[in-house]
């Protein structure tokens, strides 16, 4: 029985993690009250999630994926096995390149739509590594006295 692990990630937004999920080939359930997540053999686990994606979207013999609402931001509850093993793709696993996959599409999408409520928009996004930096042009305000 694989256990399942907290992954520390800055998920604050639902719409962009299931669409971040979407583009990497899944289709999450939402759940309003978090849901029991189920392991390889179909065994109901302690762990609970609001954003599921159920096992058989990730390979044959993988845990659910998991995303549990703290009130703050969603936490990432993804198990040892599915951390190990994989190419972070539909059928095929999730493995040690998903978090970092999943965190570049979220950012892809989250940051526009945070650059739009400050009332500017994204003018550059670019990635080198593990590193993504991002230009934002925000509107000045000229105070008169």
């Amino acid at each position: 029985m694989s256990h399942f692990s907290q992954i520390a990630v800055k998920f604050k937004d639902q719409s962009c993690l299931v669409e971040a999920l979407q583009r990497l080939g899944f289709y999450p359930q939402i759940h309003d009250k978090p849901v029991n997540l189920y392991g390889y053999q179909g065994d109901k686990r302690e762990q609970v999630a609001h954003i599921v994606v159920p096992r058989n979207q990730i390979s044959y013999d993988s845990n659910d994926l998991g995303f549990y609402w703290n009130g703050f931001e969603y936490e990432c509850l993804i198990s040892e096995f599915d951390q190990r093993w994989g190419q972070a793709a539909r059928d095929k696993g999730l493995g040690s390149q998903f978090v970092p996959k999943l965190q570049e599409q979220y950012i892809n999408l989250y940051l526009p739509k945070l650059a739009t409520q400050l009332g500017g928009e994204v003018v550059a996004l670019g990635c080198n590594g593990s590193v993504t930096t991002v230009r934002v042009l925000l509107p000045t305000q000229t105070i008169r006295r």
